[in-house]
């Protein structure tokens, strides 16, 4: 993988779709140095917003949930999540799409993504009646950037994968889909450019953990020279500043003597004892199984960033599975279940990671994609302040009867 042509790529998507956020932001009222300068009215069916009628009653909610958004963080951070979002879900689709797991959306067929010129066929079954007859009224109107943008949103609310892995879009960054998808320069002719992200990048399941990481880059930057100017870093700039993408020999080194090590404290004659070059033995040791199943081994990387360690994890995983008997279908399955746990601080490094491990999965077992499963890795929650009211709610649940609940709510409060 050519990681030096990734980078200019993930920093010019950046910029791209932050200025198309910006554009949007300004459209629905949100101005950095003048606040909010207009304001949705809420009616019967809908909303009125710059004398235009919007016949969607979530509409009003979501311009809310950004207002508060902006006051609870900043504008520039929600430009940031909208941006970023945007970014994750069209990165997603692109590499779907480039394993041949999904039909062509963003692929350019002629001049246009496949996703709109199927639209100008009528194709388009992921929409309601309501929105195929917006799409055909754009098209007609030749405003196909509205069209497509129309087309872009529905497909991400129906599409069940990136629902499961990236959480939906139904909340404010549906409204800041970023302006000029499909304008000369813009992200869509950026994606389908020759020269960045080649074919075979997209057949390695760590180019979205690349991305990530020259993505924010440019944002780690800032946080860092923050951090030289005496500036206290606040919570939204924790995530920027930590992430670290991991070389595969380093990973592999701690793979091969984690989960390594106690197969083969299990199974001292397996081959793999041969196959794991970063694997040191100490001759001297007696093997102390720790486990009695390879169901029982488990991986928990607790800082597991976008899942580079899970994801060769997978691959060793898969080959004990094999010598256990385990047709792949199986073993698939039994190991995103049962054996792979990650936890982040960041939750797009956790989306990735469950994403970049489905990808693995779906190596050996495409269909995995279109079932209900989820890897097991998490976002850490933020920190909640709880009252004397929470907790004495909490310890009337039933599990605490018989309880002296005094004692603990003095260790609570």
């Amino acid at each position: 993988m050519n990681t030096t042509k990734l980078k200019p790529f993930a920093q010019q998507a950046r910029k791209i779709l932050m200025e198309g956020v910006r554009l949007r932001m300004l459209y629905w009222g949100f101005d950095e140095k003048n606040g909010v300068t207009a304001e949705p009215e809420a009616v019967p069916g809908g909303v009125i917003f710059r004398n235009e009628i919007y016949n969607d009653t979530s509409l009003y909610n979501k311009w809310n949930q950004l207002k508060k958004s902006i006051s609870n963080h900043s504008y520039k951070d929600a430009v940031e999540e909208a941006a970023y979002t945007w970014f994750n879900r069209l990165m997603a689709i692109k590499i779907l799409e480039k394993n041949d797991y999904e039909d062509a959306q963003l692929q350019y067929t002629g001049t246009v993504p496949a996703l709109l010129d199927k639209a100008r066929n009528g194709l388009m079954p992921f929409l309601n009646d309501a929105d195929k007859q917006k799409v055909r009224d754009k098209i007609l109107a030749g405003d196909e950037e509205a069209a497509f943008g129309i087309l872009l949103v529905g497909y991400c609310r129906k599409h069940q994968l990136l629902n499961r892995v990236f959480g939906g879009i139904d909340d404010f960054t549906e409204l800041l889909l970023p302006n000029n998808l499909l304008s000369a320069g813009g992200i869509i002719e950026l994606l389908n450019k020759n020269g960045f992200v080649e074919d075979a990048d997209y057949k390695e399941v760590e180019l979205i953990g690349w991305l990530y990481q020259f993505y924010i880059s440019e944002r780690k930057d800032e946080v860092f020279k923050g951090f030289k100017e005496n500036k206290k870093a606040r919570k939204e700039d924790i995530p920027a500043a930590t992430q670290i993408f991991t070389p595969k020999w380093i990973v592999k080194y701690m793979v091969e003597n984690t989960v390594g090590k106690v197969w083969l404290d299990y199974q001292p004659d397996s081959p793999l004892r041969g196959q794991m070059k970063y694997l040191v033995a100490n001759e001297n040791a007696k093997p102390d199984a720790l486990i009695a199943d390879v169901k029982e081994l488990t991986l928990l990387d607790p800082a597991s960033g976008s899942g580079h360690i899970l994801v060769v994890g997978f691959d060793l995983l898969m080959q004990m599975y094999k010598e256990e008997g385990y047709l792949t279908k199986q073993a698939v399955r039994e190991i995103l279940n049962r054996n792979l746990f990650g936890l982040d601080i960041d939750k797009r490094a956790a989306q990735l990671a469950r994403f970049a491990l489905l990808m693995k999965a779906a190596s050996y077992e495409r269909e995995v994609l279109r079932e209900n499963i989820l890897p097991h890795i998490y976002a850490m929650p933020e920190a909640h302040a709880f009252n004397r009211e929470d907790i004495e709610e909490f310890l009337n649940q039933p599990a605490y009867a018989g309880e002296n609940k005094n004692e603990l709510l003095k260790e609570f409060t």
